[in-house]
């Protein structure tokens, strides 16, 4: 670790001396984040093999943002953060088996005025698909999975409704139609790219990205808050000529 702090805070201070700008310094973070995780794992007496695919995917995810920006991979950071979540899902089972997994505990606030909402483990959800109703705050969770949700064939109805998204590794893809106004923020913690409402934002860490379109005159307004561990966040406008409100 003391190493670790030495590497992260001489990339700043060459950064600041503007000897390093070409350096990717979120990515040689996130690089000797992930090989500090994985060194940590073998180090134990009986090595933990989530914490060390863990530690090497968070590697991994580093190492290739900084090759595809060398132009040396045409695999990114992206698609590291995609392909691997599966492999780290079976080094939890494997783990679990062996007696060294995680505990999870997936709660649920009762409290909550939700419509097709729910906590998921591991899911990828597509809601919208068909014509339903949109008339009370939308809860989701999950800690792996990717998320659809079209508002352009809901029936909204008018007023203020949240949409909340949580999830530790996914991409999310939200559409919304012209006609309602929309607060959104997304919040990374790992890694994320975000595009919302035509704005386009990337990072290492914690990245975070607020837009707002109001729309005047408009019956109803979507507040949307998403927050990610690691995954791609689109929240996109689309022109909708026969959308209506109650």
């Amino acid at each position: 670790m003391g190493l670790l702090l030495i590497v992260i805070g001489a990339l700043f201070l060459l950064q600041m001396l503007g000897l390093a700008q070409a350096i990717s310094l979120w990515a040689v973070i996130l690089l000797l984040v992930g090989l500090s995780i994985a060194g940590s794992a073998l180090r134990r007496r009986r090595p933990d093999l989530f914490s060390l695919c863990l530690g090497l995917w968070i590697a991994a995810m580093g190492l290739f943002d900084i090759l595809s920006r060398a132009g040396l991979s045409l695999v990114t950071r992206g698609d590291v953060a995609r392909m691997g979540w599966p492999v780290l899902l079976i080094a939890l089972g494997l783990s679990m088996l062996l007696g060294r997994g995680l505990r999870v505990t997936v709660s649920r606030d009762s409290g909550r005025k939700s419509v097709q909402s729910g906590s998921h483990f591991v899911a990828d959800l597509n809601l919208g698909r068909e014509s339903w109703v949109f008339d009370e705050d939308l809860y989701l969770s999950t800690f792996v999975g990717d998320l659809r949700l079209d508002l352009t064939t809901a029936v909204i109805a008018p007023g203020v409704h949240r949409i909340e998204v949580r999830k530790f590794v996914g991409d999310t893809y939200i559409q919304v139609p012209d006609t309602v106004s929309v607060r959104a923020r997304a919040e990374s913690t790992i890694t994320g790219d975000f595009n919302i409402l035509g704005v386009h934002r990337a990072g290492f860490g914690l990245v975070s990205l607020e837009r707002e379109e109001i729309v005047p005159g408009a019956d109803a307004e979507l507040i949307i808050d998403i927050h990610a561990g690691v995954g791609d966040v689109t929240i996109e406008r689309v022109p909708t000529s026969d959308f209506r409100v109650f």
